[in-house]
């Protein structure tokens, strides 16, 4: 699920991330959740957190929650797997920064949801 064919160089780059460390903790969260089996969802989603991380915050066992339950909320009222990567990523790092009071690093003018 964490395989990125989009990446030629390292296919698995958001494998890295993932099991950097907390592994076991991101897995029962992260994997816990149905919407996560597409691959589009997982990908955004951790594509997200990546781009967070690469600004300074470190990544804990919270950001995967919070990012679960906006999805949810979100996922009531649209259909996740209609949505590509780029626009679940987009979503959950708008979010995720409002959450944590990070500064704006995902565009609001990309999302046409």
């Amino acid at each position: 699920m964490t395989y990125d064919e989009l990446n030629e160089e390292n296919p698995y780059w958001l494998t890295d991330f993932f099991c950097e460390s907390d592994f076991s903790a991101r897995c029962v969260v992260f994997f816990s959740s149905n919407f996560t089996s597409n691959h589009q969802v997982t990908r955004g989603i951790l594509r997200a957190l990546v781009k967070i991380k690469q600004n300074g915050v470190a990544i804990k066992r919270d950001h995967f929650v919070q990012a679960n339950k906006y999805l949810n909320v979100a996922g009531a009222v649209m259909i996740l797997d209609m949505l590509s990567a780029e626009e679940i990523e987009q979503m959950v790092g708008q979010y995720l920064c409002k959450h944590y009071n990070l500064p704006e690093l995902f565009d609001a003018e990309k999302i046409e949801v």
